[in-house]
């Protein structure tokens, strides 16, 4: 027996919806702070532009993390034929839309900001430029080659282009049936961009098929460039700040946390606007318990990745490996926020995913998204300001006023653009097939369940 549900409402509640008022007047604060904190960085921060400069990697890599992480959830479903996830990818797809966006301002960074590592020869860190020469035979030239500026920048510039630009298609192909569908029933009340994705197709079952024989089609491609490009974006954007370490799993536990934080992120805005969208009749306790059986197991797996790192360096006991982790996990102002991030990116989400109830409640599960969140923005954190910041204390105003306004701009920024694709596309996959339950699936309820 199929459990169909009737679409309708969800294309019915595109008519006329808008960003809601306060919503885009938090958005406008949260950018203000966000500029503010950059200006305030630059003019009066203990640590001046090295950590303003900082602070505003953090925010850019944390924002590329969620947004690409959220397209990886959609492609991970499609790979998977996985139906549970089905009314949460338009909302993942929606954070994927914002991907053009840090892209954008990551290029810029990137053309105006490299003096910010260390192996610059223009370097504003303390102490000057790291040497690069070669402490071996076997590494010999390999880093003078690799960290050139221009080399560096022109890489990212077209990596991490060509995996923004594998996203979107992706993501107009999964949107393209659902606006056809869509638009046979709101006609002239439909957005007026919506034609140039449908393209005059009126054909459902036509633009259905092409659609999925696409992101089928696509699937692996985009696995095997993300694996490739956003490890190279984790080793030269965020372990190059200390160029003479190194750790062989830190792409892969980079990929996987992007994963981890972007269901995160998933999870909360699809509590967050559920009402608004209209798509409580899809969203159920059930999806919610899936969704959160999966970060759970990202919990697992980010504590797992990081202590695989650890362990080696610890026992082979190598100075240019330990030093890293000796100045964040033993000097006193690094310590406490080592001990945070493993709290609130592994230790309370373990503890409080174990319950299947939380997993099932709207406003606690969303409260666990937003501590994941936290933990992960928290965690960048920790691998950026260290490598920028050699003060003997932790600038605890700077921190607050510089590092988290800048992530709290980019917030800003993001919910102007995920609000505004969401206020005028079907909050669900509406013409996804397996967005319904299989007409195979048999759902066994207990009695005094049955009796209602």
């Amino acid at each position: 027996m199929s459990h169909a549900l009737d679409v309708n409402p969800v294309i019915d509640s595109i008519a006329g919806r808008t960003l809601p008022a306060r919503a885009n007047m938090l958005s406008l604060a949260l950018i203000a702070w966000g500029l503010g904190a950059v200006g305030y960085g630059y003019a009066a921060a203990e640590g001046g532009e090295a950590w303003t400069l900082g602070a505003i990697l953090v925010g850019l890599v944390y924002s590329l993390c969620i947004a690409q992480g959220s397209v990886m959830f959609c492609v991970i479903l499609t790979g998977a034929w996985a139906r549970w996830g089905r009314p949460f990818k338009r909302i993942a797809e929606a954070l994927g839309c914002f991907l053009p966006v840090v892209y954008g301002l990551l290029v810029l960074f990137l053309l105006t900001s490299t003096h910010v590592y260390a192996w610059n020869p223009d370097t504003i860190i303390f102490g000057g430029a790291v040497p690069l020469e070669p402490h071996s035979l076997e590494a010999y030239a390999a880093k003078p080659i690799w960290l050139q500026k221009w080399f560096f920048i022109g890489r990212h510039v077209v990596g991490l282009g060509i995996l923004t630009a594998l996203s979107a298609v992706y993501i107009r192909a999964s949107l393209k049936p659902d606006l056809v569908q869509a638009k046979a029933r709101l006609g002239d009340k439909a957005p007026a961009w919506w034609d140039r994705i449908i393209g005059g197709q009126t054909d459902l079952a036509a633009a259905q098929k092409e659609s999925f024989d696409f992101q089928s089609n696509i699937f692996p491609y985009m696995v095997i460039c993300y694996a490739l490009l956003f490890s190279f974006m984790a080793f030269d954007l965020l372990m190059s700040l200390s160029p003479w370490w190194f750790s062989n799993m830190f792409g892969a536990w980079i990929c996987m946390s992007s994963v981890y934080v972007g269901m995160a992120a998933i999870g909360l805005t699809t509590m967050i606007t559920r009402d608004w969208l209209n798509i409580g009749a899809f969203v159920k306790k059930s999806s919610t318990l899936d969704l959160g059986k999966l970060i759970l197991a990202a919990c697992m797996f980010w504590a797992y990745t990081t202590f695989a790192q650890l362990l080696p360096i610890w026992y082979t006991d190598m100075p240019e490996e330990t030093d890293y982790l000796l100045v964040r996990l033993y000097l006193p102002h690094w310590r406490w926020l080592s001990q945070t991030v493993a709290i609130m990116c592994f230790i309370a989400p373990f503890t409080i995913l174990l319950s299947r109830g939380i997993k099932k409640m709207r406003w606690p599960f969303a409260a666990l998204c937003c501590l994941v969140m936290c933990g992960i923005f928290l965690e960048r954190s920790l691998l950026v300001m260290p490598s920028v910041y050699f003060g003997d204390h932790f600038p605890t105003v700077d921190f607050l006023i510089v590092n988290l306004g800048v992530v709290m701009g980019m917030v800003g920024l993001c919910i102007q653009v995920v609000g505004r694709f969401l206020a005028q596309v079907p909050g669900v996959v509406i013409s996804d097939p397996y967005l319904t339950d299989h007409p195979w699936d048999v759902h066994v309820h207990a009695a005094h369940e049955a009796a209602k």
